[in-house]
């Protein structure tokens, strides 16, 4: 996904890899850990996409044994640059990711991302993936 070394608050280098099988984006440390993952599903068609292609993200998870080292926010910015570049609108129902597009909304538009709000059928549709996660 991205070329550049990223690392924690302690320095430690870290990695953000597309699942595709599991609908997610995974942080991993240098020992191989996965620290957490973005769970997303795939919107169905909805008026107004312009068949554009849609990712809800409903949920988004470190273990709390890493917490405090900004893997969230590595994980999320990864992740958002990534669907930015893939021209795939965002949903956010996660709180942490709504959070991170509210902070970085500029930055974001200005790599191209796009974001709407949610519906009723996306709350449906993430409620559906969440019991498969």
């Amino acid at each position: 996904m991205t070329d550049q070394q990223l690392t924690d608050k302690t320095g430690a280098a870290v990695t953000v890899t597309f699942e595709k099988d599991r609908n997610a984006y995974a942080i991993t440390l240098d020992t191989g850990e996965v620290a957490g993952r973005a769970f997303f599903t795939p919107a169905s068609a909805t008026e107004g996409s312009g068949g554009a292609e849609e990712w809800i993200f409903f949920h988004t998870e470190v273990d709390e044994s890493f917490g405090g080292r900004g893997l969230g926010g590595i994980l999320v910015g990864q992740a958002m640059a990534d669907v930015a570049a893939r021209s795939v609108t965002v949903v956010p129902l996660c709180p942490f990711v709504k959070g991170w597009l509210e902070k970085n909304e500029d930055a974001y538009a200005s790599q191209g991302g796009t974001m709407r709000k949610a519906r009723p059928a996306d709350v449906d549709a993430a409620n559906a993936a969440a019991k498969g996660a």
